[in-house]
C-alpha cells in the first residue's frame, strides 16, 4: 500500500471517525467480512435482518402500527407518493425527526420524495458505497475524478475531496469545452479512478477519443443512471479495453442495492436490502422473468423503507443458472432494466441529461412532479404540478430558471407550464424529459 493511502487510512480516518462521531471504518470492515461469508451464511443474515425489521417496524412506525402482517408479503406497497405524503408518519417513534439526516430522492422519475436514518446509518452507506468503489481496484486515496450533483460542496464534502484526492465536477451542463478542459487536468495524475454517472462518464470518453486525449485511467465506477452498452464501448475505447468497470444499482433514498463484480449481473447486497420482482399486481414473477422492483431496507430503522416500489423493473438470475465458480455468494440480479436516458439538446452543443435537471429542481418542494419537453433546439417546456402543502410562488420558477440559464449559457428559451395531471408513459412510469426533436 503507498504510503500516503496508508497514513489516510490508518490515522487520518480514525482521527475523523472520533471527530465526527462516525463509524465509517468499522462497516468497512463489516463489508469485507460479508465478502467472505458463504451463499448460506448471507441467507441466515438477510432473513434475520429481515424478520428484525418487519418486527421493529409493526411496533415503532405509526404507518405499520396497526398492521397484522406476519410475513413480509403482507405489508402493503410502498410508492413514491405514500413517502412523500406519508413520510412523518413512516418515521420511528424512537427517534426526533430533527436529528436525522434527510436524503432526497434524485426525482428522476419526476416525483420528488425524501427519506429519513441516523448519522450512523449515513456512514454505513458511505462505507458500502466505498467498498464498491474497491471492486474496481480502487484503494482510499487514489487520485480520484468525481461527477455529481452537489452544487455546493459542504465543508465535510470539502474536506473529503481534499484528502481522498478527489477532483470533483458537476454532472450537468457541461460542454464539450469543459470535459476537454477536465481531460486536460486530469491526464497529468498517474493511475486515475473515475466515478459518476454513465452518461457523463461516456461523454467525456467521446470527448477524450474525438480530441485523442491520453489518460492513465485505472478503474471506473457507474452509479446514478444506467451503463448502455454504446457508453461501455466509449468508455472501453477512451481508457483502455483492460480497465476494470464497475456498475452500481442503487437509488439517493439510502439504498444500494447490487454491484457487478467479475460477473455480467449484479451481486445484490442481501445484508443490506431484500429485493422483490412482482408484476403489476403486485404478485411475485418466476426469477428470469421482468417485473417491477420492491425494496425493502433491512439497516435503516429510522425510516424502515418496506416493499418500497422505485418505478424500476428488473429480472432475477435463477438459481440454476448461478455460476458454480463466482466471487462472492450474494444473490444474483441478472438485470436492471431501462431505456437510454433522455436528453435535452442545444444549438451551443450543451447536453442536459435527466440529473441536469434534479440537481436543480429536487430542492423545490413546492413542486410535486415536473416534466421537461422539447421540440426545437431553442426552447423547452417545464410542465409542472404545484405540491398545495407547501407555499408556492413565481419567485421559484424565477430562481429555477434562472440556475437552468447558467448550465445552458442562456441558449434556450425556458417556459413553464402549470399543470393538474403529467401522462406517464405507455409503461406507467413516469418520464422526466419527452424530445420530440427529429
Amino acid at each position: 500500500m503507498p504510503f500516503y493511502n496508508a497514513v489516510l487510512k490508518h490515522l487520518i480516518l480514525p482521527i475523523g471517525d472520533v471527530v465526527f462521531g462516525g463509524t465509517y471504518l468499522k462497516y468497512l470492515k463489516t463489508w469485507s467480512e460479508y465478502d467472505q461469508k458463504s451463499e448460506s451464511e448471507l441467507l441466515s443474515i438477510q432473513e434475520q435482518n429481515l424478520s428484525v425489521i418487519l418486527e421493529y417496524a409493526k411496533n415503532h412506525v405509526p404507518f405499520y402500527k396497526q398492521s397484522k402482517a406476519t410475513d413480509l408479503s403482507e405489508f402493503p406497497i410502498l410508492t413514491k407518493s405514500i413517502l412523500r405524503d406519508s413520510s412523518k408518519e413512516l418515521i420511528s417513534d424512537e427517534y426526533k425527526v430533527e436529528k436525522l439526516d434527510k436524503h432526497y430522492s434524485s426525482g428522476s422519475s419526476g416525483i420528488q420524495s425524501f427519506t429519513y436514518m441516523t448519522k450512523d446509518h449515513t456512514f454505513f452507506l458511505r462505507a458500502l458505497q466505498t467498498h464498491w468503489w474497491q471492486w474496481s481496484g480502487y484503494s482510499i486515496g487514489n487520485n480520484l475524478l468525481q461527477f455529481g450533483i452537489s452544487q455546493k460542496r459542504s465543508f465535510l464534502k470539502t474536506l473529503k475531496d481534499v484528502f481522498y484526492k478527489c477532483t470533483y465536477v458537476k454532472a450537468f451542463g457541461l460542454s464539450e469545452t469543459e470535459l476537454k478542459e477536465t481531460l486536460i487536468k486530469t491526464s497529468e495524475k498517474k493511475q486515475l479512478f473515475i466515478a459518476g454517472y454513465p452518461s457523463v462518464i461516456n461523454q467525456l470518453a467521446k470527448v477524450a477519443i474525438y480530441e485523442n486525449i491520453k489518460t492513465d485511467i485505472s478503474g471506473i465506477i457507474c452509479f446514478g443512471d444506467k451503463l448502455f452498452e454504446s457508453y461501455r464501448k466509449n468508455i472501453h475505447e477512451a481508457f483502455g479495453s483492460n480497465t476494470k468497470l464497475v456498475d452500481t444499482y442503487g437509488c439517493a433514498e439510502g439504498l444500494l442495492m447490487a454491484c457487478k463484480h467479475e460477473l455480467d449481473c449484479y451481486y445484490i447486497m442481501s445484508p443490506h436490502v431484500y429485493l422483490e420482482i412482482v408484476d403489476d399486481l403486485g404478485n411475485p414473477v418466476q426469477d428470469g422473468n421482468m417485473g417491477h422492483v420492491l425494496v425493502t431496507c433491512l439497516t435503516n430503522k429510522a425510516m424502515p423503507l418496506i416493499r418500497y416500489k422505485l418505478g424500476d423493473l428488473a429480472i432475477k438470475l435463477p438459481k440454476e443458472h448461478y455460476p458454480k465458480n463466482r466471487t462472492l455468494n450474494y444473490p444474483l440480479l441478472q438485470k436492471v432494466i431501462g431505456r437510454e436516458t433522455d436528453v435535452i439538446k442545444t444549438n451551443k452543443g450543451i447536453t442536459l441529461n435527466v440529473h441536469s435537471f434534479t440537481g436543480v429542481l429536487e430542492y423545490y418542494q413546492s413542486i410535486k412532479q415536473y416534466k421537461i419537453i422539447q421540440d426545437n433546439l431553442k426552447s423547452i417546456i417545464i410542465e409542472y404540478i404545484v405540491d398545495e402543502k407547501y407555499n408556492f410562488n413565481d419567485s421559484v420558477l424565477v430562481d429555477i430558471k434562472s440556475k437552468l440559464n447558467s448550465l445552458t449559457h442562456n441558449c434556450l428559451d425556458i417556459n413553464f407550464k402549470k399543470v393538474s395531471k403529467i401522462k406517464p408513459t405507455k409503461s406507467g412510469k413516469p418520464q422526466i424529459i419527452e424530445s420530440n426533436l427529429t
